[in-house]
């Protein structure tokens, strides 16, 4: 993809209202008032909360939401010019049940609340091949730990 196709995708992610970009001091300084809030204020319902982490495109997050109508779908990765995709379709085909959060998987608990996600699919992990990025794994023991916290 070229780079003016990702800064569009980008100034375009801006104006989803499935799309949630907060900066790491909002999130990290407790300024994000979405952390408790996802069901009331972005769903509008209480319906269980699933989160993908490294969703990509957004295909998958889309796929499900599609398929299970009574869950809310947040797809999670850092890459918004990759998740524009899933958010563009959302928006498209309206389905309102499936939102999108850039940001990084170690920032994650700053984002929701404990006890407010009730699924994590964790569904194509980046494999950090190399002995020394093992810490970075979404799969790795201390990541496991935090999301046991939701």
């Amino acid at each position: 993809m070229g780079s003016k196709n990702k800064l569009r995708r980008f100034k375009e992610n801006e104006a989803f209202a499935n799309v949630f970009q907060p900066t790491r001091d909002e999130l990290v300084s407790s300024n994000f008032n979405l952390k408790g809030n996802w069901r009331t204020a972005v769903f509008k319902n209480d319906n269980p909360l699933v989160l993908e982490l490294g969703c990509g495109k957004g295909e998958y997050s889309v796929a499900l939401a599609q398929k299970y109508l009574n869950k809310n779908f947040i797809g999670i990765d850092i890459k918004g010019a990759r998740f524009w995709r899933g958010a563009k379709t959302a928006i498209e085909e309206n389905i309102n049940n499936v939102a999108f959060l850039r940001t990084q998987i170690e920032l994650i608990d700053h984002a929701f609340a404990e006890n407010e996600v009730d699924e994590i699919w964790i569904t194509f992990p980046d494999p950090q091949i190399k002995y020394k990025r093992t810490k970075h794994r979404m799969t790795n023991a201390e990541f496991l730990k935090r999301y046991i916290k939701f």
